[in-house]
C-alpha cells in the first residue's frame, strides 16, 4: 500500500512539474527568441534567420515533408525569400494566448503554439490564408540557444471570417463563365474553386471569406463576391486588385 501511494506522490509532482508555462523567466526568454526568429523570417533577413539554426537543425512540416539539414532549410528560405516572394509576399503571425513553454531538463526547452499566415496584399494590408500549430525544441548550448527542431502541422486553410456550412453550401455548384465552367464546392469549413475545361479539373484554390458572400483566393489579390436575387445565389463576380475582371452565370 505504501509503495502505491508513494508512486501515485511521484506521479502527481511529474504532472505538476510538466504543466506548460504561461510566464516566468524562461517564457519570457523563448517568447523573445520566438518573436526574433519569425521577425527575420517576415522580413527575409537571411542572415539572422540562419543565426538560430542549431548546426543539426531539422525541420518537420505535415504539408512539404521533412528538411534533414541546416543548409536544406537555408535553401528552401532563399527560394522563399527570392522567386516565390516576388510572386506573393507572406508574413506570420502567432497566436499569444496560445504560447506555452515546457522546460526540458539538462537541455533547453519546448515551445508550441499556434501562428497564422497572412497574405500581403501592401503595406497597409494583408490577409489571412492558413493556420497551423507548431513545436519548437530550443537547445541552451554553449550560454547560447540555438533551435534544433520545428514541427509544424495541422495547417488549414483560414480567412477572416469563418462560416457555418449552411451558408457555405448555398454557393456550391457549376457558374458558367465565358470561357470555361467554374465549380465550387465546400471543403471543411472554406470552398475550393476550380476551373472546368471539358470536364477536367485545370485549375483550383481555396476561397477564404471575408465577409458572409465574399472570398478571396490565397495569392493575388483577387476577391470573388455571390450576387443573390430573391435570396438564391444568381452569378459569380471575380475582381482582381478591385477591378472587375469576369462573371459566372449559377447553373439551375
Amino acid at each position: 500500500m505504501m509503495r502505491l501511494r508513494l508512486i501515485a506522490i511521484f506521479t502527481f509532482i511529474i504532472c505538476v512539474e510538466s504543466f506548460a508555462q504561461k510566464s516566468g523567466e524562461l517564457f519570457d526568454t523563448i517568447s523573445k527568441l520566438d518573436y526574433t526568429f519569425f521577425k527575420a523570417l517576415n522580413e527575409c533577413d537571411l542572415k539572422k534567420y540562419e543565426s538560430f539554426l542549431a548546426f543539426d537543425y531539422e525541420f518537420y512540416h505535415d504539408k512539404q515533408g521533412l528538411t534533414v539539414s541546416k543548409a536544406s532549410e537555408m535553401e528552401s528560405m532563399s527560394l522563399f525569400c527570392g522567386e516565390q516572394r516576388e510572386r506573393q509576399q507572406i508574413k506570420r503571425v502567432i497566436l499569444n494566448e496560445s504560447l506555452e513553454i515546457y522546460p526540458i531538463n539538462n537541455y533547453g526547452a519546448i515551445e508550441n503554439g499556434e501562428h497564422i499566415f497572412h497574405l500581403v496584399i501592401d503595406e497597409n494590408t494583408s490577409k489571412p490564408i492558413s493556420k497551423a500549430k507548431f513545436t519548437c525544441i530550443w537547445r541552451f548550448d554553449n550560454n547560447e540557444w540555438k533551435l534544433a527542431r520545428t514541427i509544424s502541422y495541422n495547417h488549414i486553410p483560414y480567412g477572416k471570417i469563418q462560416l457555418d456550412d449552411e451558408i457555405l453550401e448555398q454557393y456550391e455548384g457549376n457558374y458558367q463563365a465565358s470561357d470555361r465552367m467554374i465549380n465550387i464546392k465546400q471543403e471543411g469549413k472554406t470552398l475550393k474553386i476550380m476551373d472546368l475545361v471539358d470536364e477536367k479539373e485545370v485549375w483550383s484554390n481555396d476561397m477564404l471569406a471575408e465577409t458572409e458572400d465574399t472570398f478571396y483566393l490565397n495569392q493575388n489579390n483577387v476577391q470573388i463576391k455571390f450576387i443573390k436575387n430573391r435570396g438564391k445565389v444568381e452569378k459569380m463576380a471575380v475582381y482582381e486588385n478591385g477591378e472587375l475582371i469576369e462573371e459566372a452565370i449559377k447553373e439551375k
